[in-house]
């Protein structure tokens, strides 16, 4: 996929290259997702370089502008979305907020007296997005390393019993419920972009 590490100086650790899995059948929904890297600022020695970093920005700004992309700002909710550079690019290429919403993940690692901001912004008190801000929990390694976890029974566990997580509307959080809300932003959304084709 044209990553190279024949030396430090020509290193790239991104590459413009898509890897696509199809999976196509009489029972799957028509949807295309694109897991994007992260944008970062600083490079890593040996890691990353500056080369690295100007082409996830081309790709990742190249993915947003386009105006039939729904795009999913996934943020770890133990960082103050006031320092994340992701929600001033959707808004700078989504405006109106029409195809830009909101995803919290890592609520079990929240310092404790801490949840207040994430749970403002689920709650549309602090930082609205017009299509709203929702809630997942993934599970952490020592979970996935373990051979009986299963992933949705951690995920419904969790926000049935950590406060305050278990106190907020059950349609803004877990993976469920996001493919649900998902599933109308993007009927929405193809109703109003339909008719540019």
């Amino acid at each position: 996929m044209g990553i190279d590490h024949i030396n430090d100086e020509t290193r790239r650790t991104f590459s413009g290259d898509i890897l696509r899995l199809e999976v196509s059948g009489p029972s799957q929904e028509h949807l295309t997702i694109i897991d994007v890297p992260g944008i970062f600022k600083r490079t890593t020695h040996g890691v990353t370089t500056k080369a690295d970093r100007s082409m996830v920005d081309r790709m990742v700004r190249g993915y947003m502008e386009n105006p039939r992309s729904v795009m999913l700002t996934v943020i770890p909710c133990n960082v103050d979305v006031a320092t994340q550079e992701i929600l001033e690019r959707a808004e700078e290429v989504d405006p109106n907020g029409i195809r830009t919403l909101g995803v919290l993940t890592k609520p079990d690692i929240v310092d404790k007296g801490s949840e207040r901001g994430a749970l403002d912004l689920i709650e549309g008190q602090r930082h609205q997005l017009q299509l709203g801000w929702h809630l997942v929990r993934n599970p952490g390694q020592a979970e996935l390393d373990h051979p009986k976890s299963n992933r949705q029974e951690i995920e419904r566990g969790f926000f049935a019993s950590a406060v305050p997580w278990n106190q907020l509307n059950k349609d803004k959080t877990g993976i469920h419920a996001l493919r649900i809300r998902l599933q109308e932003v993007m009927a929405q959304h193809i109703r109003r972009e339909f008719p540019k084709v």
